[in-house]
């Protein structure tokens, strides 16, 4: 319901959606002198970083640890007092055997260590042995054909600018099927042909221009990466929070209402409209906005939207940050005059639907690290032409004991010796919901692990569901969104970020919301 207009109320600035974007960007407005109101939806503030209690230990229900990409995220963590950790131990890829008369001994799958020098699959030296013993020989030898093509070579503007498109035309088939494809649907469950390269490796394929390889160009990731002091070290991948990722959230919300600002949950936007007398395309400055909130109910289902369910307030502000769903946004934004219909005319892509199983069991098999912190999975439709179908359901196994110490520790203070948590991932793009129960889960994990959990040494275990929460960045969608933001750039007082804008990933989408917060928080004081 929509209900009538109780009242109004002034604010310094105003945030749609307590999701990370929207958290960050209160922050850093609070920092900056301000007192802002952040309102979401939901029940609860952080978005896909989200904990629960499981075998009576605190655990990330979504996000866990973030790919590390510049400063903005890390520098935000030592403000907060919290400490970035590495990963424990290496995951692992569970593969195809390769192609029929390619020199591979086994006709099954199984498991093969992520290579030692790689960025998100794309090997620094594709004649490495560790890369060689995972794409073979005849692959290798094409993948270093890379330092030999010109540096245009995937990279111009002619280029489709899909993530698969670049790595094949650079490496070739190898490289992308059997490291590439599997690593990158695994993390950001998207195929890298419908990914924006730009957008999951931003700057790479203009320093693989630059330096005339993408070898060359992996090679200058790592050694930044290896030169940074933020604890990832210089192999890994991603980084998390000690403690777990969503003591950034619970510390990003302590920390906006210690400052003096406001957040409230099961509060949602439903209208946002210029203030009288502005025109907001003539770039006056400050810019009142009006904007009508009310209380939310959840939608008909966990992924929809809420809706709302009490009498409208109206808030007052000069500046407000829309941070909330592609959705939600997009609905708001229309209330713009002025602003051509052909910006927030968007289709935004859907993600996978995506189900994660986390179980505690006592397993003593599990005590030597069988699979290492984890192992992604090859996504079993690129593997068709292999005469040995994938074994396992799941697309990914996270031996969180394991990869996270504290989680093991302290479930072994609860506990006991021998017990382990797993998490295993299901739901591919174009596939259908995922069914997953505890037999299932078990399964797999004897399939991926080679160790056979009963269902008694279970202590506990939960499934949680995150359908759609994912959607692939693909180069069309970053086009029209890039339009977007052009079209909004004259408005002032108003910025728009989350990860429909931003891009995947918490570091990109923290950076996002920094530089939007930035931008309105300058005009405080003037």
């Amino acid at each position: 319901m929509s209900g009538e207009a109780v009242g109004e109320r002034r604010w310094d600035a105003l945030v749609i959606g307590g999701g990370i974007a929207g958290l960050t960007a209160t922050w850093d407005l609070v920092r900056a002198g301000l007192r802002p109101l952040l309102i979401e939806a939901r029940g609860y503030t952080g978005g896909l970083v989200a904990a629960g209690p499981i075998g009576g230990a605190r655990m990330d229900l979504g996000a866990e640890g973030f790919v590390v990409r510049g400063q903005a995220a890390t520098s935000m963590l030592a403000e907060l007092g919290l400490r970035t950790a590495a990963p424990h131990g290496r995951p692992r890829l569970f593969l195809p055997p390769l192609a029929p008369g390619a020199d591979e001994q086994s006709s099954q799958w199984g498991l093969h260590r992520f290579p030692d020098h790689a960025y998100l699959g794309i090997p620094a030296d594709p004649l490495a042995p560790d890369v060689v013993a995972i794409i073979g020989q005849e692959a290798a030898r094409r993948a270093a054909q890379d330092a030999d093509l010109p540096g245009s070579v995937g990279t111009g503007p002619e280029d489709s600018g899909d993530l698969a498109s670049f790595v094949a035309a650079r490496m070739g088939a190898g490289v992308l099927e059997r490291l590439v494809r599997p690593i990158v649907a695994g993390i950001h469950s998207a195929d890298p042909a419908d990914l924006a390269a730009d957008v999951v490796m931003p700057g790479l394929r203009r320093v693989t221009a630059e330096l005339g390889s993408l070898s060359d160009a992996v090679a200058a990731v790592l050694e930044r990466r290896r030169a940074r002091q933020d604890g990832a070290g210089g192999r890994s991948v991603d980084a998390a929070v000690e403690g777990g990722l969503f003591r950034l959230t619970d510390a990003l919300r302590e920390a906006i209402e210690a400052g003096g600002g406001s957040v409230r949950t099961r509060t949602g936007a439903q209208w946002l409209r210029p203030g009288r007398g502005q025109d907001c395309a003539g770039g006056q400055a400050p810019a009142a906005w009006r904007v009508g909130i009310a209380p939310t109910r959840r939608g008909a289902t966990p992924s929809d939207e809420p809706v709302p369910d009490g009498a409208q307030e109206v808030v007052v502000t000069d500046r407000v940050v829309v941070a909330c769903s592609a959705g939600a946004a997009l609905r708001l934004l229309r209330g713009i005059p002025n602003l051509p219909a052909s910006a927030t005319e968007l289709t935004v892509p859907v993600g996978a639907p995506i189900a994660r199983f986390t179980l505690v069991a006592r397993a003593p098999g599990l005590n030597g690290e069988p699979v290492g912190s984890g192992l992604l999975v090859a996504p079993a439709e690129h593997a068709a032409s292999y005469e040995t179908p994938c074994p396992a359901r799941a697309k990914a196994l996270s031996h969180l004991s394991a990869k996270w110490p504290w989680i093991g520790a302290e479930l072994r203070a609860l506990h006991g010796p021998d017990v382990h948590a797993l998490r295993l991932s299901y739901g591919r793009p174009g596939r259908p919901r995922p069914e997953v129960d505890l037999s299932v889960a078990l399964a797999d994990v004897a399939v991926l692990t080679g160790v056979r959990i009963e269902p008694e040494a279970v202590i506990d275990h939960m499934l949680v569901r995150w359908d759609g929460t994912l959607p692939p960045v693909t180069p069309a969608h970053r086009e029209r969104t890039t339009h977007l933001e052009e079209q909004l750039a004259p408005v002032p007082g108003l910025e728009v970020t989350g990860a429909w804008v931003a891009g995947t990933g918490i570091a990109a989408v923290v950076g996002h919301a920094r530089a939007a917060a930035a931008r309105l928080g300058s005009s405080h004081g003037e």
